[in-house]
């Protein structure tokens, strides 16, 4: 969206102490300047100056219990329209906002089409002050919009759609030995990664990101595939604190009678002891509640072999249990074998073999079994970690 409120003024800023407090036009009272509270404060600048919103029907940081008993949660920007008849307010958006270089990922954009629906607001937007992204809801679709609407429009529910963008081909096959490149310098492929492994796990990027072919729904060895999802955007904690902000390609899977999400990506991954290279990780993120976490973090650097145009794809067993540490690699092979068999290659956790020669997709016949291997060692990993805790 190209609409920029990141210029619109900030209103006056005074010390409160040591820390500068912004005075906030519609809270009126001072509030301390912080990376979201600056964002916010353009963004409500916006809505008067540009949009015609009256101050009088913009709340700041409003509980949803003040439109509805018992409702939980507080939203950052409620605009508000007032019926003469009964003579209240009704909200009409709802905009959540977060702080410049925070990733927009899955769990941001549940928090505001959530808020939506308990409010019952007809749009909805959520922004870092980089990316604005806003929707019309009729209660049926969510509408991606190409601009936040003026107030007189919202009042009209009227809206403009975002024209739907075609995804962008796939390359050649050939075309993998120069834009693996791109991906190298964009950070997602790690640079410290050898050519020969950079280029296929471009493929392997490639291939989750492709939602034109899907993995099979069907009963695998020990889930059911419910639903190849698609994309999300998702920001995933590992055992060091760390995050990955990537593109996940999600499954909905049954397994043990839960119903849950599994995520796997494609990222680079900086290590304490080389914080100068990058490295390349697959990771496969499992959903615990409204929680998502990486199950694997397969360092590809040290667990994938090239032979030729072969790639086998090993894991060392490793596994961290949140703050408790390591686990033993051979606690984990033991319990992941009695449950997963198929995976034991000697004493190594083998995870599938592919032939570098195409573009692989994710109903392609090897691919397949990669991607249910990932899945299922995540999956009983996860397992493993519950008994442990």
């Amino acid at each position: 969206m190209n609409q920029n409120f990141m210029q619109s003024k900030l209103p006056p800023v005074y010390k409160q102490g040591r820390q500068d407090a912004y005075l906030d036009p519609i809270r009126q009272k001072l509030i301390l300047v912080t990376p979201e509270e600056t964002v916010r404060q353009h963004f409500v600048s916006w809505l008067i100056d540009e949009l015609g919103v009256p101050k009088n029907r913009i709340r700041v940081e409003e509980q949803l219990s003040h439109y509805q008993k018992n409702l939980r949660g507080r939203a950052d920007i409620i605009v508000n329209a007032y019926d003469t008849d009964d003579e209240t307010f009704y909200p009409v958006a709802v905009i959540e906002c977060k702080a410049q270089g925070v990733s927009l990922d899955d769990k941001a954009f549940k928090q505001m089409f959530r808020y939506a629906d308990k409010l019952n607001c007809n749009y909805c937007a959520l922004t870092n002050g980089d990316e604005l992204f806003c929707y019309h809801l009729d209660g049926k679709d969510d509408v991606a919009l190409d601009s936040f609407p003026t107030y007189r429009e919202m009042l009209r529910g009227e809206y403009s759609p975002a024209p739907i963008e075609e995804p962008p081909p796939r390359l050649e096959f050939d075309e993998l030995k120069t834009f693996y490149r791109k991906y190298v310098d964009d950070g997602i492929i790690g640079d410290a990664t050898p050519e020969t492994l950079q280029i296929p796990m471009t493929n392997f990027c490639k291939c989750l990101l492709d939602v034109e072919h899907k993995l099979p729904a069907r009963r695998y060895k020990i889930f059911r595939l419910v639903k190849d999802y698609g994309i999300r955007n998702l920001s995933v904690g590992d055992s060091s604190g760390g995050h990955f902000d990537s593109a996940y390609r999600s499954f909905i899977v049954e397994y043990n009678g839960n119903t849950t999400f599994v995520s796997i990506a494609v990222s680079s991954l900086v290590r304490w002891s080389s914080l100068t290279t990058a490295f390349t990780a697959i990771n496969v993120a499992v959903d615990r509640g409204e929680q998502t976490h990486n199950s694997l973090e397969l360092v590809v650097d040290d667990n994938v072999e090239v032979a030729g145009n072969r790639i086998k794809i090993f894991h060392n067993w490793k596994l961290t249990n949140g703050n408790k540490g390591a686990v033993s690699p051979v606690e984990v092979n033991k319990f992941v074998i009695e449950r997963y068999p198929q995976i034991r290659h000697a004493d190594r956790c083998f995870l599938g073999a592919l032939t570098h020669d195409r573009l692989w997709t994710l109903d392609d016949s090897e691919v397949i079994p990669v991607i249910e291997n990932l899945i299922s060692y995540a999956l009983i990993r996860d397992d493993l970690r519950a008994i442990l805790r």
